[in-house]
């Protein structure tokens, strides 16, 4: 797929501004933006009901051959050229004025592309056979306009296996993802109705990685991860399947299994890990293993119900020290009594100890030579024994059982008290955005203890940001739109972090007045290798800036992904290319003002 580079940004960046009258209709609907994010694996163009382009995709361009695109304002019969294998020409009839009952709501055809620019040696323009799919888009008994889908059939086979295997797959380590190991499982499990037959589902943990992810980079996480993947392969058998089931987490289900064997099996995995050294740059770090495992029979309940079985096994296991095994024995009750009790008793310890801890991320400013635009600051929790405990380890805990809004009014304190310091220095101080937990926005008396806390701490509303991400927003929707209201009133902005992995992003996002849209971070970290990440990036990028939003990219961690970003006219970016988060400094020295 073409670039959406600063070029081609600015052509497509017109959408208000072709023509006066064309401002009423320029408006794009949330079903119709829905199938553009959803199409641009091929061309996409957005027209009204007389067929007058309201937005184009950079793949739409390239097909036609065209170097700027199809521009808004223009007539979409006037500049694709379509012909039949005869030579004459189609007519798509996007401008018929039918009512929309007569409208059908979608018609496919196959056609012969006229592609503009350079001629073949007969003279001849260049043909392109492609299939035109013309979804109308309606607004009750109102036709709102046409999406049009462009796909080159010769293309068309290859990139649905592609979105097939990407859609099953893990794409770091190329193992099955969770949930194509869960429907294997549950294959297995819907087969199986001898009572002989017998197989053994491992959950592991892989020791160490928070900590190598957290210090060395998300390249580093990603790098042992695909190491531990290969030495676990190697290990298998040829009727074993292995998966990625979690960050940092496998599944292998070890098919014709007796216990006995898999004892053998675990043992060679935990010695094949632990001969193991990943070597990073400079540093060493020794992985090692955390398993848990559950029996599979005719008795076994369902996939998912094992699978949450075997991680609770794993969870005991990793409860006990690095290395550890722990065969599924306990009830899952009691395993989620156990860790749910530890857990607690721990966050409730730091926040009464004071052993949470305030980190922060820069994000700068792309456009702007990298200058640092604010900070995103990150909560850590000091073990007993002075460790850092990575955040991966007990927000997910907390959230679980309901005590994340404790830390949430913990940072805020902390964080506002910090800012309140920056101010009286004389410096003025830095922006900051705030993570605030679901539980946090469905609270309806949050808002105000915020504001509170912001009014005695003295600190300028204006400095303040509050990331929430777009599925808790979704899920607290009426609390989402207060919490956001009174505090933009106040003077603070909004950005909705992890945008793009959600269902239904678009359709929401037109109800939640944001500042900012934070591009999750799996669509940047790989979108210099791969087409569909970097069309979404561009696509997710420019239809923000049609809304009057600002870009921020997650995970930005090269150079290159840096300045292809740049080019894009994505607005900010924060990740290990710029710096990775640390501790709030002791506020002192000259104020800085960006990151080479």
């Amino acid at each position: 797929m073409t670039e959406f580079d600063s070029q081609n940004a600015t052509f497509h960046g017109q959408l208000d501004a072709s023509t006066p009258d064309m401002a009423p209709s320029a408006q794009m609907s949330p079903a119709a933006a829905e199938l553009a994010l959803g199409e641009v694996a091929d061309g996409v163009v957005i027209t009204d009901p007389f067929g007058r382009i309201r937005y184009s995709n950079p793949l739409a361009g390239e097909l036609c051959g065209s170097l700027v695109g199809l521009l808004p304002g223009q007539i979409l019969s006037e500049c694709l050229s379509l012909e039949d294998d005869e030579g004459v020409a189609l007519d798509l009839g996007l401008n018929s004025g039918d009512a929309a009952e007569e409208v059908p709501s979608r018609r496919e055809l196959r056609a012969n592309l006229r592609r503009q620019g350079p001629r073949g040696a007969d003279g001849e323009a260049e043909l392109v056979e492609i299939s035109v799919q013309i979804n109308s888009v309606k607004d009750g008994i109102s036709l709102d306009g046409y999406v049009v889908v462009l796909r080159h059939t010769s293309e068309a086979r290859r990139i649905s296996s592609r979105l097939s295997w990407q859609s099953s797959h893990d794409t770091l380590t190329r193992l099955p993802n969770r949930q194509t190991f869960e429907q294997a499982l549950q294959q297995l499990l819907n087969r199986d109705t001898g009572p002989r037959q017998h197989h053994i589902l491992l959950y592991l943990d892989v020791y160490q990685f928070k900590v190598v992810n957290d210090t060395l980079g998300y390249s580093a996480g990603d790098a042992l991860l695909v190491a531990i993947a290969r030495i676990l392969t190697q290990c298998l058998g040829k009727n074993d399947l292995l998966g990625r089931v979690g960050s940092d987490e496998f599944a292998l289900l070890l098919r014709d299994c007796t216990l006995e064997e898999a004892k053998r099996i675990v043992t060679r995995l935990r010695e094949a890990v632990n001969d193991f050294v990943f070597e990073w740059e400079t540093s060493e770090t020794r992985p090692a293993l955390s398993i848990g495992a559950v029996s599979v029979d005719t008795h076994a309940p369902p996939s998912s119900q094992l699978l949450a079985t075997a991680n609770d096994a794993c969870s005991a296991a990793r409860e006990q020290g690095r290395n550890r095994v722990k065969f599924f024995g306990d009830s899952r009750k009691a395993l989620e009594k156990r860790r749910e009790s530890t857990w607690l008793a721990e966050i409730h310890a730091a926040i009464r100890d004071d052993r949470l801890m305030l980190y922060r991320q820069p994000v700068v400013a792309l456009q702007e030579k990298n200058r640092i635009h604010h900070y995103e600051v990150l909560v850590r929790m000091r073990g007993h024994d002075g460790d850092i405990i990575s955040p991966g380890l007990f927000l997910p805990a907390a959230e679980r059982y309901g005590i994340i809004d404790d830390v949430d009014r913990w940072v805020i304190r902390n964080i506002f008290k910090y800012m309140a310091l920056e101010q009286s220095s004389g410096a003025g101080g830095f922006h900051y955005a705030i993570n605030v937990s679901g539980i946090s926005l469905g609270d309806e008396y949050f808002a105000d203890f915020v504001l509170r806390e912001l009014t005695d701490a003295g600190v300028a509303p204006s400095r303040v940001q509050f990331e929430i991400t777009e599925t808790s927003a979704i899920n607290n929707l009426d609390r989402a739109l207060m919490f956001i209201h009174k505090l933009r009133a106040a003077g603070c902005s909004f950005a909705l972090d992890d945008f793009g992995r959600g269902a239904s992003s678009l359709a929401y996002l037109r109800q939640l007045p944001v500042d900012y849209l934070k591009i999750d971070g799996s669509f940047v970290r790989n979108m210099l290798e791969d087409e569909i990440d970097s069309a979404m990036v561009s696509t997710v990028d420019h239809l923000a800036k049609r809304m009057g939003i600002s870009t921020i990219a997650e995970f930005a961690e090269t150079p290159e992904l840096l300045e292809r970003l740049r080019l894009m006219g994505v607005d900010y970016a924060q990740g290990f290319g710029i710096a990775a988060a640390s501790c709030l400094p002791e506020i002192s020295g000259p104020r800085p003002t960006s990151v080479d």
